[in-house]
Protein backbone atom coordinates (compact mmCIF):
# COMPACT_ATOMS: atom_id res chain seq x y z
CA UNK A 1 0.00 0.00 0.00
CA UNK A 2 2.94 2.59 1.32
CA UNK A 3 4.39 1.83 -2.71
CA UNK A 4 1.63 2.78 -4.47
CA UNK A 5 1.76 6.48 -2.46
CA UNK A 6 5.48 6.99 -3.03
CA UNK A 7 4.52 6.17 -6.30
CA UNK A 8 2.41 8.51 -6.77
CA UNK A 9 2.09 11.44 -4.69
CA UNK A 10 4.53 13.74 -6.56
CA UNK A 11 1.53 13.73 -9.60
CA UNK A 12 0.17 16.92 -10.29
CA UNK A 13 -3.66 15.13 -9.91
CA UNK A 14 -5.78 17.73 -10.51
CA UNK A 15 -9.85 16.80 -11.59
CA UNK A 16 -9.07 16.40 -15.47
CA UNK A 17 -5.52 15.95 -16.40
CA UNK A 18 -3.00 13.86 -17.55
CA UNK A 19 -1.01 13.10 -14.13
CA UNK A 20 -4.69 12.41 -12.74
CA UNK A 21 -5.01 9.96 -15.76
CA UNK A 22 -1.78 8.44 -15.12
CA UNK A 23 -2.21 7.67 -11.65
CA UNK A 24 -5.61 5.93 -12.27
CA UNK A 25 -3.96 3.71 -15.05
CA UNK A 26 -1.24 2.70 -12.55
CA UNK A 27 -3.92 1.88 -9.88
CA UNK A 28 -5.96 -0.31 -12.28
CA UNK A 29 -2.44 -2.24 -12.91
CA UNK A 30 -2.75 -2.72 -8.85
CA UNK A 31 -6.10 -3.80 -9.33
CA UNK A 32 -8.40 -4.74 -12.40
CA UNK A 33 -10.91 -2.57 -12.35
CA UNK A 34 -13.45 -0.28 -15.50
CA UNK A 35 -12.54 2.78 -16.23
CA UNK A 36 -15.32 5.22 -17.28
CA UNK A 37 -15.03 8.65 -18.87
CA UNK A 38 -17.30 11.28 -19.15
CA UNK A 39 -16.53 14.52 -21.67
CA UNK A 40 -15.57 18.20 -20.50
CA UNK A 41 -18.84 19.86 -20.89
CA UNK A 42 -21.34 16.78 -19.67
CA UNK A 43 -23.82 17.95 -17.76
CA UNK A 44 -24.41 16.16 -14.60
CA UNK A 45 -27.43 16.89 -12.04
CA UNK A 46 -26.63 20.68 -11.98
CA UNK A 47 -22.56 20.25 -12.16
CA UNK A 48 -20.92 20.20 -15.56
CA UNK A 49 -17.74 18.40 -16.23
CA UNK A 50 -14.61 21.03 -16.24
CA UNK A 51 -11.92 21.30 -18.98
CA UNK A 52 -8.85 19.80 -19.18
CA UNK A 53 -5.96 21.60 -17.35
CA UNK A 54 -2.42 21.23 -18.23
CA UNK A 55 0.51 22.97 -16.90
CA UNK A 56 3.61 23.19 -19.05
CA UNK A 57 5.68 25.45 -16.74
CA UNK A 58 4.97 28.27 -13.90
CA UNK A 59 7.09 30.22 -12.17
CA UNK A 60 7.81 33.53 -10.52
CA UNK A 61 11.33 35.85 -11.53
CA UNK A 62 12.64 39.15 -9.11
CA UNK A 63 15.47 40.32 -10.67
CA UNK A 64 16.49 37.75 -13.60
CA UNK A 65 16.25 35.16 -10.18
CA UNK A 66 13.62 32.58 -10.16
CA UNK A 67 11.80 32.63 -6.62
CA UNK A 68 8.81 30.59 -7.15
CA UNK A 69 8.90 27.47 -9.12
CA UNK A 70 5.89 24.84 -10.17
CA UNK A 71 8.59 22.53 -11.00
CA UNK A 72 9.77 22.32 -7.21
CA UNK A 73 6.14 21.23 -5.84
CA UNK A 74 2.69 21.38 -7.49
CA UNK A 75 1.40 23.15 -4.91
CA UNK A 76 2.98 26.00 -5.58
CA UNK A 77 0.63 26.99 -8.60
CA UNK A 78 -2.82 27.34 -8.08
CA UNK A 79 -4.95 24.37 -9.25
CA UNK A 80 -6.53 25.40 -12.47
CA UNK A 81 -4.19 28.67 -12.83
CA UNK A 82 -5.19 30.64 -15.81
CA UNK A 83 -1.89 31.38 -18.03
CA UNK A 84 -0.33 34.75 -17.62
CA UNK A 85 3.06 36.45 -18.71
CA UNK A 86 3.55 39.85 -17.95
CA UNK A 87 5.32 41.93 -15.22
CA UNK A 88 3.64 42.90 -11.83
CA UNK A 89 3.75 45.56 -9.33
CA UNK A 90 4.93 43.50 -6.02
CA UNK A 91 1.36 44.88 -4.51
CA UNK A 92 -0.22 42.47 -7.52
CA UNK A 93 1.45 39.98 -7.04
CA UNK A 94 0.78 39.92 -3.06
CA UNK A 95 -2.94 39.80 -4.45
CA UNK A 96 -2.28 36.58 -6.34
CA UNK A 97 -0.59 34.63 -3.25
CA UNK A 98 -1.40 32.62 -0.77
CA UNK A 99 0.05 31.59 2.50
CA UNK A 100 -0.70 30.31 6.32
CA UNK A 101 0.59 32.40 9.21
CA UNK A 102 0.03 29.40 11.61
CA UNK A 103 2.35 27.20 9.67
CA UNK A 104 5.19 29.77 8.61
CA UNK A 105 6.94 26.98 6.69
CA UNK A 106 4.06 25.37 5.11
CA UNK A 107 2.75 25.72 1.42
CA UNK A 108 -1.19 25.37 1.21
CA UNK A 109 -3.08 23.66 -1.38
CA UNK A 110 -5.33 26.10 -3.39
CA UNK A 111 -7.50 25.56 -6.14
CA UNK A 112 -10.19 27.50 -8.30
CA UNK A 113 -11.63 24.20 -10.03
CA UNK A 114 -14.50 26.93 -11.15
CA UNK A 115 -13.15 30.36 -10.65
CA UNK A 116 -11.44 31.76 -13.70
CA UNK A 117 -8.22 33.15 -11.59
CA UNK A 118 -4.24 32.91 -11.47
CA UNK A 119 -2.14 32.57 -8.53
CA UNK A 120 0.74 30.72 -6.71
CA UNK A 121 1.29 29.30 -3.15
CA UNK A 122 4.11 30.28 -0.95
CA UNK A 123 5.56 29.94 2.50
CA UNK A 124 4.91 32.76 5.11
CA UNK A 125 8.43 32.68 5.88
CA UNK A 126 8.92 33.16 1.72
CA UNK A 127 6.32 35.93 1.69
CA UNK A 128 8.27 38.38 4.19
CA UNK A 129 11.11 37.81 1.99
CA UNK A 130 9.49 39.44 -0.96
CA UNK A 131 11.07 42.91 -1.34
CA UNK A 132 11.94 43.88 -5.17
CA UNK A 133 8.98 46.40 -6.41
CA UNK A 134 8.75 44.04 -9.75
CA UNK A 135 7.53 40.52 -10.38
CA UNK A 136 8.04 38.27 -13.99
CA UNK A 137 4.82 36.21 -13.77
CA UNK A 138 4.87 33.52 -15.92
CA UNK A 139 2.49 30.34 -16.33
CA UNK A 140 2.09 28.30 -19.25
CA UNK A 141 -1.07 26.21 -18.84
CA UNK A 142 -3.78 25.11 -20.99
CA UNK A 143 -7.36 24.48 -20.73
CA UNK A 144 -8.84 21.87 -23.46
CA UNK A 145 -11.81 19.36 -23.79
CA UNK A 146 -10.23 15.91 -21.75
CA UNK A 147 -12.34 13.42 -20.15
CA UNK A 148 -12.83 12.74 -16.29
CA UNK A 149 -12.34 9.47 -15.37
CA UNK A 150 -13.61 7.26 -12.47
CA UNK A 151 -12.21 3.69 -11.63
CA UNK A 152 -14.54 1.04 -11.31
CA UNK A 153 -13.61 -2.17 -9.52
CA UNK A 154 -16.07 -4.43 -8.30
CA UNK A 155 -16.08 -7.75 -6.08
CA UNK A 156 -19.68 -9.55 -6.89
CA UNK A 157 -21.53 -11.30 -4.14
CA UNK A 158 -24.27 -13.62 -4.37
CA UNK A 159 -26.67 -10.30 -4.13
CA UNK A 160 -26.92 -7.17 -6.35
CA UNK A 161 -27.29 -5.17 -3.37
CA UNK A 162 -24.14 -3.03 -3.61
CA UNK A 163 -21.87 -1.45 -1.15
CA UNK A 164 -19.92 1.33 -2.06
CA UNK A 165 -16.14 2.33 -1.46
CA UNK A 166 -14.90 5.57 -2.17
CA UNK A 167 -11.50 6.95 -2.28
CA UNK A 168 -10.47 10.09 -4.08
CA UNK A 169 -7.01 10.08 -6.44
CA UNK A 170 -7.04 14.08 -6.63
CA UNK A 171 -5.05 16.38 -4.39
CA UNK A 172 -1.48 17.02 -6.06
CA UNK A 173 1.63 16.68 -4.31
CA UNK A 174 -0.31 15.23 -1.14
CA UNK A 175 0.13 11.52 0.51
CA UNK A 176 -1.69 10.99 3.01
CA UNK A 177 -5.42 12.87 1.69
CA UNK A 178 -7.05 10.75 -0.90
CA UNK A 179 -4.49 8.61 -1.90
CA UNK A 180 -4.09 6.87 1.06
CA UNK A 181 -7.80 5.81 0.91
CA UNK A 182 -7.00 4.69 -2.53
CA UNK A 183 -4.38 2.15 -1.21
CA UNK A 184 -6.36 0.79 1.41
CA UNK A 185 -8.96 0.34 -0.89
CA UNK A 186 -7.25 -1.11 -3.47
CA UNK A 187 -6.54 -3.99 -0.77
CA UNK A 188 -9.96 -4.19 0.63
CA UNK A 189 -11.06 -5.16 -3.14
CA UNK A 190 -8.43 -7.83 -3.71
CA UNK A 191 -9.44 -8.93 -0.17
CA UNK A 192 -12.99 -9.24 -1.13
CA UNK A 193 -12.13 -10.94 -4.34
CA UNK A 194 -11.15 -13.39 -2.34
CA UNK A 195 -13.99 -14.79 -0.29
CA UNK A 196 -17.48 -15.58 -1.27
CA UNK A 197 -19.66 -12.60 0.02
CA UNK A 198 -23.39 -11.76 -0.23
CA UNK A 199 -23.09 -8.07 -1.19
CA UNK A 200 -21.15 -6.36 -4.10
CA UNK A 201 -18.62 -4.14 -3.53
CA UNK A 202 -17.49 -1.07 -5.17
CA UNK A 203 -14.46 0.58 -5.19
CA UNK A 204 -14.80 4.01 -6.55
CA UNK A 205 -11.31 6.01 -7.33
CA UNK A 206 -12.29 9.15 -8.66
CA UNK A 207 -11.66 13.08 -8.49
CA UNK A 208 -13.75 14.76 -5.51
CA UNK A 209 -17.03 15.85 -5.72
CA UNK A 210 -17.38 15.98 -9.39
CA UNK A 211 -16.19 12.74 -9.84
CA UNK A 212 -19.10 11.02 -7.81
CA UNK A 213 -21.51 13.51 -9.01
CA UNK A 214 -20.70 12.00 -12.33
CA UNK A 215 -20.87 8.72 -11.74
CA UNK A 216 -24.01 8.46 -9.88
CA UNK A 217 -25.84 11.13 -12.52
CA UNK A 218 -24.83 8.40 -14.89
CA UNK A 219 -25.58 5.21 -13.00
CA UNK A 220 -28.80 5.80 -11.02
CA UNK A 221 -30.11 2.45 -11.78
CA UNK A 222 -27.55 1.76 -9.70
CA UNK A 223 -28.70 4.33 -6.80
CA UNK A 224 -31.47 2.03 -5.35
CA UNK A 225 -29.46 -1.32 -5.08
CA UNK A 226 -26.90 0.57 -3.00
CA UNK A 227 -27.10 -0.96 0.29
CA UNK A 228 -24.99 1.70 2.13
CA UNK A 229 -21.06 3.60 1.93
CA UNK A 230 -17.64 3.79 3.16
CA UNK A 231 -15.46 6.75 2.55
CA UNK A 232 -12.08 6.37 2.98
CA UNK A 233 -9.27 9.25 3.68
CA UNK A 234 -6.22 9.97 5.15
CA UNK A 235 -5.67 6.63 6.18
CA UNK A 236 -1.64 6.69 6.35
CA UNK A 237 -1.48 8.91 9.55
CA UNK A 238 -0.33 7.59 13.26
CA UNK A 239 -4.15 9.56 14.15
CA UNK A 240 -6.45 7.79 16.15
CA UNK A 241 -9.56 7.47 13.95
CA UNK A 242 -12.08 9.24 13.22
CA UNK A 243 -15.84 8.27 12.78
CA UNK A 244 -18.05 9.96 11.07
CA UNK A 245 -21.95 8.83 11.12
CA UNK A 246 -24.12 8.59 7.87
CA UNK A 247 -26.61 11.20 7.67
CA UNK A 248 -29.08 8.49 9.04
CA UNK A 249 -26.76 8.74 12.21
CA UNK A 250 -28.23 5.03 13.07
CA UNK A 251 -28.33 2.83 9.90
CA UNK A 252 -26.75 -0.66 10.46
CA UNK A 253 -23.38 0.72 8.30
CA UNK A 254 -23.13 3.28 11.53
CA UNK A 255 -23.58 1.26 14.28
CA UNK A 256 -21.38 -1.95 12.66
CA UNK A 257 -18.37 0.87 11.97
CA UNK A 258 -18.91 2.31 15.83
CA UNK A 259 -18.45 -1.61 16.84
CA UNK A 260 -15.48 -2.51 15.27
CA UNK A 261 -14.22 0.73 16.68
CA UNK A 262 -15.07 -0.01 20.42
CA UNK A 263 -13.91 -3.74 19.55
CA UNK A 264 -10.49 -2.39 18.96
CA UNK A 265 -9.90 0.74 20.78
CA UNK A 266 -12.42 1.12 23.70
CA UNK A 267 -15.25 3.63 23.60
CA UNK A 268 -14.06 7.28 23.98
CA UNK A 269 -10.63 6.27 21.99
CA UNK A 270 -11.49 7.10 18.52
CA UNK A 271 -13.12 10.48 17.54
CA UNK A 272 -17.17 10.55 16.34
CA UNK A 273 -19.34 12.96 15.07
CA UNK A 274 -22.31 13.60 13.32
CA UNK A 275 -22.68 13.60 9.34
CA UNK A 276 -20.56 16.59 7.86
CA UNK A 277 -19.76 17.65 11.43
CA UNK A 278 -16.49 15.79 11.30
CA UNK A 279 -14.74 16.26 7.66
CA UNK A 280 -16.39 16.73 4.26
CA UNK A 281 -16.25 14.72 1.47
CA UNK A 282 -18.15 12.72 -1.03
CA UNK A 283 -20.47 11.50 1.51
CA UNK A 284 -22.57 14.63 0.43
CA UNK A 285 -22.92 13.12 -3.30
CA UNK A 286 -24.07 9.59 -2.06
CA UNK A 287 -25.81 10.00 1.45
CA UNK A 288 -27.09 13.47 -0.38
CA UNK A 289 -30.85 14.82 -1.60
CA UNK A 290 -32.02 12.24 -3.71
CA UNK A 291 -29.34 9.88 -3.29
CA UNK A 292 -29.55 9.14 0.32
CA UNK A 293 -27.45 5.91 0.50
CA UNK A 294 -26.35 5.92 4.56
CA UNK A 295 -22.34 6.37 4.05
CA UNK A 296 -20.15 6.82 7.12
CA UNK A 297 -16.54 8.14 6.49
CA UNK A 298 -13.23 6.56 8.27
CA UNK A 299 -9.77 8.58 8.38
CA UNK A 300 -7.35 9.56 10.47
CA UNK A 301 -8.27 12.93 10.34
CA UNK A 302 -7.19 16.01 11.64
CA UNK A 303 -3.52 16.32 10.92
CA UNK A 304 -1.98 19.86 10.83
CA UNK A 305 0.25 18.85 7.89
CA UNK A 306 -3.11 18.87 5.50
CA UNK A 307 -3.08 20.59 2.46
CA UNK A 308 0.11 21.48 2.58
CA UNK A 309 3.24 19.94 1.10
CA UNK A 310 4.20 18.53 4.48
CA UNK A 311 1.84 16.02 3.78
CA UNK A 312 3.80 13.64 2.57
CA UNK A 313 5.48 10.03 3.09
CA UNK A 314 7.10 10.96 6.33
CA UNK A 315 3.84 10.97 7.87
CA UNK A 316 2.68 7.93 5.87
CA UNK A 317 3.13 4.08 7.87
CA UNK A 318 2.85 0.30 6.97
CA UNK A 319 1.45 -0.04 10.07
CA UNK A 320 -1.20 2.62 9.86
CA UNK A 321 -2.30 1.68 6.58
CA UNK A 322 -2.98 -2.03 8.17
CA UNK A 323 -4.20 -0.99 10.65
CA UNK A 324 -6.81 1.15 8.50
CA UNK A 325 -7.44 -2.00 6.34
CA UNK A 326 -8.05 -4.15 8.80
CA UNK A 327 -10.73 -1.57 10.21
CA UNK A 328 -12.57 -1.39 7.16
CA UNK A 329 -12.48 -5.25 6.50
CA UNK A 330 -14.13 -5.68 9.78
CA UNK A 331 -16.71 -3.10 9.37
CA UNK A 332 -17.45 -5.27 6.21
CA UNK A 333 -17.07 -8.50 8.18
CA UNK A 334 -19.76 -7.63 10.17
CA UNK A 335 -22.18 -6.61 6.91
CA UNK A 336 -21.49 -9.72 5.94
CA UNK A 337 -22.13 -11.95 8.46
CA UNK A 338 -24.31 -10.46 10.99
CA UNK A 339 -27.26 -11.93 11.33
CA UNK A 340 -30.63 -12.40 13.39
CA UNK A 341 -31.57 -15.26 15.73
CA UNK A 342 -35.01 -16.33 17.41
CA UNK A 343 -34.58 -19.08 20.26
CA UNK A 344 -35.98 -22.33 20.24
CA UNK A 345 -36.19 -22.95 23.96
CA UNK A 346 -38.08 -22.07 26.62
CA UNK A 347 -36.88 -20.90 30.08
CA UNK A 348 -33.82 -20.53 30.91
CA UNK A 349 -31.04 -22.74 29.13
CA UNK A 350 -29.27 -24.84 32.05
CA UNK A 351 -25.63 -23.70 30.38
CA UNK A 352 -23.60 -26.13 32.73
CA UNK A 353 -25.81 -28.60 31.09
CA UNK A 354 -24.77 -27.43 27.72
CA UNK A 355 -21.77 -26.55 28.09
CA UNK A 356 -22.49 -22.79 27.30
CA UNK A 357 -21.52 -21.34 31.02
CA UNK A 358 -18.32 -19.01 30.53
CA UNK A 359 -16.26 -18.83 33.19
CA UNK A 360 -15.75 -15.50 34.53
CA UNK A 361 -12.43 -15.51 35.29
CA UNK A 362 -11.31 -16.49 31.58
CA UNK A 363 -14.59 -13.40 29.92
CA UNK A 364 -15.80 -11.57 32.71
CA UNK A 365 -17.79 -8.73 30.53
CA UNK A 366 -19.52 -12.27 28.49
CA UNK A 367 -20.15 -14.12 31.94
CA UNK A 368 -22.33 -11.41 32.97
CA UNK A 369 -24.12 -10.90 30.09
CA UNK A 370 -25.52 -14.37 29.46
CA UNK A 371 -28.92 -13.61 30.93
CA UNK A 372 -29.05 -10.13 28.28
CA UNK A 373 -28.13 -12.05 25.52
CA UNK A 374 -30.71 -15.09 26.48
CA UNK A 375 -33.63 -12.43 26.86
CA UNK A 376 -32.39 -10.80 23.34
CA UNK A 377 -32.87 -13.80 21.04
CA UNK A 378 -36.69 -13.13 20.11
CA UNK A 379 -35.91 -13.01 16.61
CA UNK A 380 -35.90 -8.76 16.52
CA UNK A 381 -32.31 -8.32 17.23
CA UNK A 382 -29.25 -9.22 15.57
CA UNK A 383 -25.78 -10.05 16.77
CA UNK A 384 -24.63 -6.21 16.31
CA UNK A 385 -27.65 -5.30 18.14
CA UNK A 386 -26.63 -7.49 20.89
CA UNK A 387 -23.23 -6.75 21.04
CA UNK A 388 -24.11 -3.10 21.28
CA UNK A 389 -26.61 -3.53 23.83
CA UNK A 390 -24.11 -5.88 26.56
CA UNK A 391 -20.78 -4.35 25.65
CA UNK A 392 -19.60 -7.14 24.61
CA UNK A 393 -17.56 -7.22 21.59
CA UNK A 394 -18.59 -8.55 18.65
CA UNK A 395 -16.83 -11.82 17.92
CA UNK A 396 -17.45 -13.22 21.58
CA UNK A 397 -21.50 -12.99 21.10
CA UNK A 398 -21.26 -13.97 17.54
CA UNK A 399 -19.46 -17.22 18.85
CA UNK A 400 -21.21 -17.67 21.49
CA UNK A 401 -24.97 -17.55 19.74
CA UNK A 402 -23.65 -19.76 16.82
CA UNK A 403 -22.70 -22.21 19.50
CA UNK A 404 -26.08 -22.07 21.04
CA UNK A 405 -27.85 -22.78 17.40
CA UNK A 406 -25.40 -25.57 16.60
CA UNK A 407 -27.00 -27.07 19.71
CA UNK A 408 -30.08 -26.31 17.98
CA UNK A 409 -31.13 -24.11 21.14
CA UNK A 410 -32.09 -21.17 18.31
CA UNK A 411 -32.53 -20.76 14.61
CA UNK A 412 -30.46 -18.06 12.60
CA UNK A 413 -33.48 -16.32 10.63
CA UNK A 414 -32.40 -13.58 8.82
CA UNK A 415 -29.89 -10.73 8.04
CA UNK A 416 -29.13 -8.40 10.45
CA UNK A 417 -28.92 -5.41 8.10
CA UNK A 418 -32.14 -6.59 6.59
CA UNK A 419 -34.15 -5.68 10.04
CA UNK A 420 -33.16 -1.73 9.20
CA UNK A 421 -36.05 -2.49 6.53
CA UNK A 422 -38.80 -4.29 8.45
Amino acid sequence: MKQIIEDLYPLNRSLVSDDYDRALSYIAGVVDMQIHEYPSGTQCWTWRIPQKWTVNEAWVEADGKRIIDFSDHPLHLWTGSLPVDRVVSREELIEHLAWNEDYPSAIPYRFNFYELKWGFSISYEQMQTLDADEYHVHIDTEYSDGTLKVGDATAEGSSDEVVILMAHLDHPGQANDGLSGVAVGTEIIKWLRGRDNHYTYKLLVLPETIGSITYFSHNMDLIPRCRCGIFLEMMGNDNQFAFQHSRQHDDFIDRAGRQVLVDRYGDGNFTEGAFRKVVGNDEMVLNGPGVNVPTISISRWPYWQYHTQFDNMDMISDEALQESRDVIAGIIDILERDFVPRRKFTGPIFLSGYGLWVDYRENFALNRAIEQVMLSLEGNQSILDIASDTSVSYDDIYNFVRRVIELDLAEDVGRGADLDRT
